[in-house]
């Protein structure tokens, strides 16, 4: 049975029960796109024991500040075979509502260590690009900043030598002006916009041969 890990933020949490009594269940899940990917790969009968670890309102820095950010069995911490990270939309939004700057350079620094911390921990790291849409919360502003913020985090993946899953571009042309029927404020994801982001995930494992790892 391989271990995965999903860590992020709101887009990753979707309301997951966090009692101990739900790991295994599907309310540890959340209500979005980890849980139709754990369903995918449950009826793929690959043996994959999948871990959310979402935080809603986590901005980089403070996502290993989090309780039981790392699951453990029995006190000891899990061996993850595979770790997908997908965070920093806060890192964009928090400022624009606090009427702060942006501080693109803490924020890639604070990813870096997190890539560092991670790649310890685990024999695979998947990195998510963030998404968002101009709707709702959204607005043109975000996408300077948001574009500065991705290109350095592919750049720290590339340097790492990890899995990037490039989303935004994709999900800006799939939606094509609809954009809140995928992210109905913007940046929260619907549930089809939960949907294409677990299919364009797993697309981006299958076409790196990493779901062939998981069969028993």
């Amino acid at each position: 049975m391989s271990h995965w890990i999903f860590l992020g933020d709101s887009v990753t949490d979707c309301q997951r029960k966090r009692a101990r009594r739900y790991q295994g269940q599907p309310e540890a899940l959340g209500q979005g796109w980890v849980r139709y990917v754990a369903n995918k790969l449950a009826a793929n009968g690959q043996a994959v024991d999948v871990w959310n670890r979402g935080y809603s309102g986590a901005m980089t820095q403070e996502l290993m500040q989090q309780v039981d950010w790392w699951p453990d069995q029995e006190g000891e911490p899990i061996t993850a075979d595979l770790v997908s990270l997908m965070i920093g939309i806060n890192d964009i939004w928090h400022p624009f509502w606090k009427g702060t700057g942006h501080a693109i350079d803490d924020s890639l620094k604070a990813y870096e260590r997190l890539i560092g911390e991670l790649k310890n921990r685990t024999r695979r790291l998947v990195l998510v690009e963030p998404v968002a849409l101009p709707c709702g919360e959204v607005t043109q502003d975000w996408r300077a900043p948001l574009n500065e913020l991705t290109a350095g985090q592919q750049k720290l993946a590339d340097a790492a030598g990890c899995l990037w899953v490039p989303m935004q571009e994709a999900l800006m042309h799939d939606a094509r002006g609809h954009n809140a029927e995928y992210l109905h404020d913007g940046v929260h994801p619907t549930d089809l916009g939960h949907r294409w982001l677990s299919i364009r995930w797993l697309r981006a494992l299958e076409n790196a041969g990493y779901l062939s790892e998981s069969h028993p």
